[in-house]
C-alpha cells in the first residue's frame, strides 16, 4: 500500500522529545519494515484550531497541499487525534479522493462536551472517529471509551510496541557514563521527563523524594535525571536540600544518547502519574534495566510486573517501598533486568504489534 500520513498533532521532526512523536516514528518505520510505502504529508500544527479563526485560511490551504500529495495514495492513516487536536485533515482529504481512512491512537473524551472551550474539538474529534473504517488503540483507556462510540469491528486493541534493536544494552557506554558520574559502586537510579508543570514535574519529586528516604535508611544511591524544562531550578533546588551530591541533573539528553543513559543505570524509576503508555519504561527494559513505577494508566501495559520490573499502587508511599525493595536486593535487579529485555522483544517489538494494523487496513483497502 501507499499509505498517506497524516500528522496534525506533532510532525515527525519536532525538536522537543515526545513519547508521540517517538511513537509515530516507530509506526511509520514498521509500516515501512512491511514492505509499505507511508508518505508524510506536509504538517498544519492544529492544536486548539477551533478557537483561531484567524489560522482557518491557512489551513484550508494546507489541506489543498495535503490532498495534493495524497492523490495517488491507497489510504489516509493519520495519527492522534483528541479534543485539544481532533484531526480535521484526514477525513477531508479521504473524503475528497474516495480513499479509505484510518486513525490511530484517537481519544474519545465524552465529558469534554460539557465544558465551552473543549465543546467544538470534542466534536470535531467525534465526527473523525466516525468517519474512520477503523480506529486502532494503543492505550487501554482510548479502547474502552472507544467502545462507547463505535460499534463492534470499527475499532481494536494494539499492544504498545516500538523498535527495541535501537535501544540495546551498552556495556561500554554504561562503564563510561558510570565514572563521569562518579558512581563506583552506588545504585544509580536513573529517571527522565520534561520538566514542567503538571504530571511531569510531580512525577520527578516523588522519585526525588522516595530516594531521599531510602538514602535515609541507609542505602548508597545516585539519582540520575534526563531532561530540561522551566521547572528545572525549582527541582534542582528540592532535589539538592533532600539528597545533597546524590543527584545528577543532565539536561536534556539527545535520543541517540539516551541508550548509554539507560544501560549506565540499575534501575529505572518514575511513577507515571497520568502516564498513557510511557515510551520510556519500553527503552529502558529493553537495555535491560528493570523499572519502578505505579500502577496509574499506562505503565502497567508495558511493564511485567515481578518479571521486568515492580508496579506499585498509586501511593508515593507504595512508590518509595517498591523502589527500596528493589534498590536493597541486588539478586531481584539482576534477576528482573535479565528478563527485561525478552520481554520487550516478545511482547513489544513494533514489527509484531503492527502486524494486525496491517491485516486490517490491508483487508479494507483492498477488499472494501
Amino acid at each position: 500500500m501507499k499509505i498517506a500520513y497524516c500528522l496534525p498533532f506533532k510532525p515527525l521532526d519536532n525538536p522537543r522529545p515526545s513519547g508521540d512523536v517517538t511513537i509515530a516514528a516507530d509506526l511509520k518505520a514498521a509500516l515501512e519494515d512491511l514492505g509499505h510505502e507511508v508518505d508524510v504529508l506536509p504538517h498544519f500544527p492544529a492544536k486548539w484550531i477551533y478557537w483561531r479563526p484567524w489560522r482557518w485560511r491557512a489551513a484550508f490551504r494546507a489541506l489543498d497541499r495535503m490532498v495534493e500529495r495524497a492523490k495517488n495514495a491507497d489510504c489516509v492513516l493519520t495519527y492522534s487525534s483528541y479534543y485539544k487536536v481532533p484531526d480535521v485533515f484526514g477525513p477531508a482529504i479521504a473524503r475528497q479522493l474516495g480513499l479509505p481512512y484510518f486513525l490511530f491512537s484517537a481519544s474519545y473524551a465524552p465529558k469534554r462536551a460539557r465544558a465551552v472551550r473543549t465543546l467544538a474539538g470534542h466534536w470535531l474529534n467525534r465526527r473523525a472517529m466516525l468517519a474512520a473504517d477503523h480506529v486502532f488503540c494503543n492505550k487501554l483507556p482510548y479502547f474502552e471509551t472507544a467502545g462507547w462510540l463505535l460499534p463492534p469491528g470499527k475499532y481494536s486493541m494494539v499492544r504498545p510496541g516500538f523498535r527495541p534493536g535501537e535501544f540495546m544494552r551498552d556495556e561500554q557506554g554504561r562503564e563510561q557514563l558510570r565514572r563521569a558520574w562518579g558512581a563506583r559502586d552506588r545504585v544509580v537510579i536513573c529517571t527522565a521527563a520534561m520538566m514542567r508543570a503538571g504530571v511531569k514535574a510531580e512525577g520527578l519529586r516523588w522519585t526525588m523524594d522516595a530516594c531521599a528516604e531510602i538514602q535515609r535508611r541507609g542505602r548508597d544511591v545516585l539519582l540520575v535525571i534526563a531532561g530540561d524544562g522551566p521547572l528545572r531550578p525549582d527541582l534542582e533546588t528540592r532535589a539538592r536540600e533532600q539528597l545533597s551530591d546524590a543527584v545528577l541533573f543532565l539536561g536534556a539528553v539527545p535520543r541517540e544518547d539516551m541508550t548509554r543513559f539507560y544501560s549506565a543505570g540499575d534501575v529505572f524509576a518514575f511513577p507515571g502519574l497520568e502516564e498513557s503508555i510511557g515510551m520510556v519504561y519500553l527503552e529502558a527494559q529493553s537495555c535491560g534495566v528493570p523499572v519502578v513505577a505505579t500502577n496509574d494508566e499506562g505503565a502497567p501495559q508495558v511493564v511485567r510486573h515481578e518479571h521486568s520490573g515492580l508496579i506499585s499502587p498509586n501511593t508515593p508511599q507504595d512508590f518509595t517501598e517498591a523502589l527500596d525493595r528493589i534498590v536493597a536486593d541486588g539478586g531481584l535487579r539482576t534477576r528482573l533486568g535479565s528478563q527485561a529485555a525478552e520481554y520487550v522483544r516478545e511482547e513489544h517489538d513494533l514489527r509484531i504489534t503492527c502486524k494486525p494494523v496491517e491485516h486490517i487496513m490491508t483487508k479494507i483497502v483492498y477488499n472494501g
